[in-house]
């Protein structure tokens, strides 16, 4: 009988530390934008409080659409019928309308590591989830490892393969997939006749020398690609659960379904006062650049300066790093790490199957600045007496 492996769960770890040892769950606590508040504020006191459409509100669809022209390179038509855009109740509520609409009964193909979710909603919507390692300290992506399981998943029964899911950047590890690795996905995405699911949740927060690339725009793709967004991160809002899909209206469409019996509709003065502010300032999303990469700047070092061994991941939500020498694995060291500390991240062996994970952790540096500087104050501390340096 095999053992199942024991996985550290993020909610219960966050529990465990004050918030001021949190480094644990990848949300953003940074202060809502004074004018988005006070627009929420607005929209409230003027009685926008009922149900809206199921697709969104016509003022958020039409800053989206905005949004994706400038930052994504796509063309979407905010009134098209069928509808090529829908606001979702955050990224998650677009992963489950996707999960139920096309994968029941089917399989997706995940990285690893790979956010928890991208397993668990297909697997409680009557799917089920494979896994595809990548591999060695920089996490490439081997094309023909990719093509050879595909082949040997793509008519089994039951199950038989569906579709790809690429998280870029990737949580946890904030990898950056190139170019030439979309491409490769791309084709074997042609070749097998599968759909891709974008996961683009993090696309804000690639720094230096890396390039977001959205799938979507691949000679091709248009027409087998749903991409997954949400404002949770960018805008400091993940209890606002406000997100978005878009694609193919032969795609996207058949999605309205389901956001309409699961959620009726996103919260609709929310969404209005998202409308008012989202392309405003033509310089939010590089400031939000540039902020973050001054946070990663700090915790490399810290966590340098200690033992950790950095992954450079090209992007700045989070941190992935090998943990220092002396200690079995990941679990072990987070759990010194409450104890001495009340300081935590989440260990590796949260987003894998197997055990290439276990020596890793994940820290969410979307923190305010004297919250993370005390944090990692914290963490030095703890392990410099337990490592002598």
């Amino acid at each position: 009988m095999v053992a199942t492996k024991i996985r550290p769960d993020i909610r219960t770890i966050t529990r465990l530390v004050p918030p001021s040892g949190n480094l644990v769950q990848g949300q953003s606590e940074l202060a809502i934008d004074p004018i988005l508040a006070r627009a929420a504020s607005e929209m409230i006191s003027a009685n926008q409080n009922h149900y809206s459409p199921a697709e969104g509100v016509t003022e958020l669809r039409r800053a989206v659409a905005q949004k994706i022209a400038l930052f994504n390179g796509v063309e979407i038509d905010p009134k098209a019928t069928p509808p090529e855009l829908l606001v979702t109740p955050g990224a998650t509520g677009g992963l489950i309308a996707i999960a139920h609409t096309y994968l029941k009964g089917a399989a997706a193909l995940v990285f690893e590591p790979y956010y928890p979710y991208h397993r668990r909603i297909p697997d409680e919507l009557g799917g089920r989830t494979d896994v595809l390692p990548l591999h060695g300290e920089s996490l490439e992506l081997d094309g023909e490892e990719l093509r050879a399981r595909c082949r040997e998943l793509k008519d089994r029964q039951p199950y038989p393969l569906k579709a790809i899911i690429a998280c870029t950047p990737v949580n946890p590890t904030g990898k950056v997939f190139t170019r030439n690795e979309l491409e490769t996905i791309a084709t074997v995405c042609h070749e097998f006749d599968l759909l891709c699911i974008a996961d683009e949740v993090y696309e804000h927060y690639v720094v230096g020398e890396s390039t977001h690339v959205s799938i979507a725009t691949l000679d091709g793709m248009w027409e087998r690609t749903i991409t997954v967004n949400s404002f949770s991160k960018s805008w400091n809002i993940s209890g606002w659960r406000l997100g978005y899909v878009y694609g193919s209206n032969a795609l996207v469409a058949p999605l309205n379904n389901a956001n309409n019996v699961f959620y009726v509709c996103s919260p609709t003065p929310l969404q209005k006062a998202l409308a008012e502010v989202l392309m405003a300032d033509p310089h939010y999303y590089s400031n939000l650049r540039e902020r973050f990469t001054a946070r990663r700047q700090l915790a490399n070092e810290v966590l340098e300066e200690v033992g950790f061994q950095i992954y450079n991941s090209g992007s700045a939500f989070y941190v992935w790093a090998r943990i220092p020498d002396g200690f079995g694995d990941a679990m072990q060291l987070n759990e010194m790490l409450i104890s001495r500390a009340g300081v935590a991240g989440v260990p590796g062996s949260a987003f894998g199957d197997s055990d290439m994970c276990d020596k890793y952790m994940r820290f969410c540096i979307a923190r305010e600045d004297e919250i993370l500087q005390g944090a990692l104050d914290k963490l030095r501390n703890a392990l410099a007496e337990r490592l002598g340096v």
